[in-house]
């Protein structure tokens, strides 16, 4: 039978007061670096490090970003951490130009805004002034005339709020490259259908159309161009069925479009 080496008591003491002044000692650490980190807080909490420091905007073209940061309630002495991005939405998407808003925290104290803004489809005149419209229809601050751009259309004698709303959602559903084309646009109501309008395009022609599917129709309407001798002026009523007369045939009638 083989010898078998024993291990006596006083050989296992010295290795089992080292076993636990290891553990004494990882214990030690643990409980200093989580004071340390601890302290760290509080003083990262306490002090201008927690404070929002950037503040960056994107998107913006109509709204001045001086105006988006005066709407909300963070500036770089808000701590980074009390910022609620739902809340600074909130905020923001009570901007009339404002489509839609969305704000991120990028730590440690960076805050973005992504803004996307209704696009302006036409100019409304009330009284002499001009408003930009937007495509949800409502309007922006007056600005002078001599400002309002020539490739961009005018409404007219509009009043019902409904009937704007409608006519600037055609406008943002028609194409650009036709919108441009249009001078302006006069509401002009009749007995027995308040949605009767009537156009002057910037190539001299006068175009009669509701608001009901407006951008639908004017889609045509290069190519009814196309189809017409250019020397001849008329007005084309566009329709299910469309069809032009020259203004000669309109008995009592001229052109009556208002210069700009």
């Amino acid at each position: 039978m083989e010898n078998k080496k024993i291990t006596t008591l006083e050989d296992r003491i010295p290795k089992l007061k080292e076993q636990r002044k290891q553990k004494a000692n990882r214990r030690m650490i643990f409980y200093v670096s989580f004071f340390f980190l601890l302290i760290l807080v509080i003083v990262y909490f306490q002090s201008p490090l927690s404070h929002v420091k950037w503040i960056e905007i994107k998107g913006n073209e109509v709204i001045a970003e001086e105006k988006i940061r005066s709407q909300i309630d963070v500036t770089t002495e808000t701590s980074y951490w009390s910022v609620e991005p739902e809340a600074v939405e909130a905020d923001i998407e009570k901007l009339v130009q404002v489509q839609s808003v969305q704000v991120d925290k990028v730590f440690p104290n960076k805050i973005v805004i992504k803004i996307s803004e209704f696009d302006k489809v036409a100019f409304l005149e009330k009284d002499g002034a001009y408003f930009p419209l937007l495509q949800n229809g409502k309007s922006l601050p007056k600005i002078s005339a001599s400002t309002v751009p020539t490739n961009a259309p005018i409404l007219v004698r509009w009043g019902k709020e409904e009937l704007i709303e409608s006519m600037a959602n055609e406008l943002n559903l028609l194409s650009e490259s036709i919108r441009i084309r249009i001078s302006e646009i006069h509401h002009v109501p009749q007995e027995n259908d308040e949605k009767q309008i009537v156009l002057y395009m910037n190539d001299g022609y006068e175009v009669h159309s509701r608001i009901e599917n407006f951008a639908e129709y004017m889609e045509y309407y290069p190519s009814i161009i196309d189809k017409l001798d250019g020397n001849r002026e008329g007005i084309i009523y566009i329709s299910d069925s469309p069809r032009f007369e020259p203004f000669e045939q309109e008995e009592g009638k001229g052109k009556a479009k208002n210069e700009n």
